[in-house]
């Protein structure tokens, strides 16, 4: 239900402003209609009490001066100073200085920093205007509406009345304006509430998240680690008893890996507990892609490998680590389904052309029966996405294919 609400208040307010604007357009008229009354010769009046006013030529004049400048208040928000000079006009020809109340309360408004010059001005104005009521022959129109006798504008209680409208008029403007800065500040004060409630929001799922990466991290310390830490063991021991032999190569390089493994695990283990935003602690870099090859190759991958690295130190951490991960687990992906093939390694990286990783194997047979859920595909796959790349894996003519292509990502 909220939905509809907030497509509709808008279009309401739209409507209630303009059809106020209409009100006050029409108000305006009817008082500046009277005010002709102040302006001598402009209207006759009946020499006794009651009778009706009669406009002359001067008077036909000042009521379409006065219809003219009274729709500058369809455009007082956009431009006030229009509304304002207009207004103006008509206080000094003697009319009324409604308008130029109304294009005073708009200027400050759109200007806040000319408050003081426009409420000296427009103050200065208005008592001007009523001194010329009491002083001169000027005037007469509020005496007029309430007595409908000429002579009444002079008398001491209509003398006060008109310095008191003075007062009450200037007081509504200031107090118009002061309501509406309030409102606005009212306004301010819930946006700025809003986004300090949804900054709090983030900071609590950000702790949430944080917490069950600490969880996850911390079983997959007392799990895994303890683990590989007894294969490494085992492996050493292994070595120790084999002599000089085959199996004991083999066992030299199950510890060697396993000892390698335990390092990336801690590695990522630090990227869980630290978070996505913080300096990746893994080893993975594309730095390391040769210390990787020679991994692979010392455990008997025979590899041709074809890499370019230019400027790997401005790559940033996401591009560089993923670069790594991806040629890992390709060459891991190779090493399970074709052990005994050569695997074609093709990888060329630079802030030209960003990254480009081909992997290529000849479909063998299949070799020791390693276990596997496609997760290593899927994960390429994934990691060329979340940096905005294309991964192309499958058969193709006889061989397994990972290709892949990532855009450029600088260091920050």
């Amino acid at each position: 239900m909220a939905a509809p609400s907030t497509l509709v208040s808008p279009r309401l307010r739209r409507v209630a402003a303009a059809a106020g604007t209409v009100v006050l357009f029409a108000v305006g008229i009817m008082i500046d209609a009277m005010g002709i009354i102040n302006v001598p010769g402009a209207a006759e009046l009946p020499a006794g009490e009651g009778g009706d006013a009669r406009l002359g030529g001067v008077g036909a004049g000042l009521f379409l001066l006065a219809i003219a400048a009274w729709l500058t208040v369809f455009w007082r928000r956009r431009i006030p100073l229009m509304t304002l000079i207009a207004g103006g006009v008509l206080a000094a020809v003697g009319l009324s200085y409604v308008l130029l109340l109304v294009g005073a309360v708009a200027t400050v408004l759109r200007r806040p920093a000319w408050t003081t010059r426009v409420a000296i001005g427009v103050s200065v104005g208005a008592v001007l205007f009523a001194l010329r009521e009491v002083l001169t022959g000027w005037g007469g129109a509020l005496a007029w509406t309430f007595t409908q006798r000429a002579d009444a504008q002079h008398e001491p209680a209509w003398i006060a009345a008109s310095l008191v409208w003075v007062a009450i008029s200037l007081g509504v403007a200031a107090g118009v304006v002061f309501l509406v800065r309030a409102r606005e500040r009212v306004a301010r004060s819930d946006v700025r509430a809003a986004q300090e409630q949804q900054r709090a929001d983030t900071l609590n799922e950000q702790m949430v998240r944080q917490n069950e990466r600490e969880r996850i991290a911390r079983d997959m310390h007392d799990q895994l680690t303890s683990r590989l830490s007894v294969v490494s063991l085992h492996a050493g021991a292994l070595e120790s008893a084999s002599g000089d032999g085959e199996a004991a190569e083999m066992a030299r390089t199950v510890r060697e890996q396993t000892h390698a493994a335990l390092q990336d695990l801690r590695g990522l283990l630090g990227d869980l507990r630290s978070g996505p935003g913080a300096a990746s602690s893994s080893p993975a870099t594309m730095r390391a892609l040769g210390q990787l090859l020679g991994e692979h190759r010392a455990s008997g991958t025979s590899i041709t490998a074809y890499v370019v690295l230019e400027d790997p130190e401005r790559a940033s951490t996401q591009f560089d680590g993923a670069v790594y991960r991806i040629v890992q687990e390709a060459l891991t992906n190779a090493r399970k389904h074709a052990p005994s093939v050569t695997v074609d390694v093709h990888v060329q990286a630079g802030p030209a052309e960003g990254a480009r990783i081909r992997i290529v194997n000849p479909l063998g047979a299949a070799g020791v029966a390693l276990p596997s859920g496609a997760n290593g595909t899927v994960g390429i796959r994934e990691r060329a996405a979340a940096l905005g790349g294309t991964a192309w894996i499958g058969a193709h003519e006889g061989s397994f294919i990972v290709d892949v292509a990532l855009p450029w990502q600088e260091r920050g």
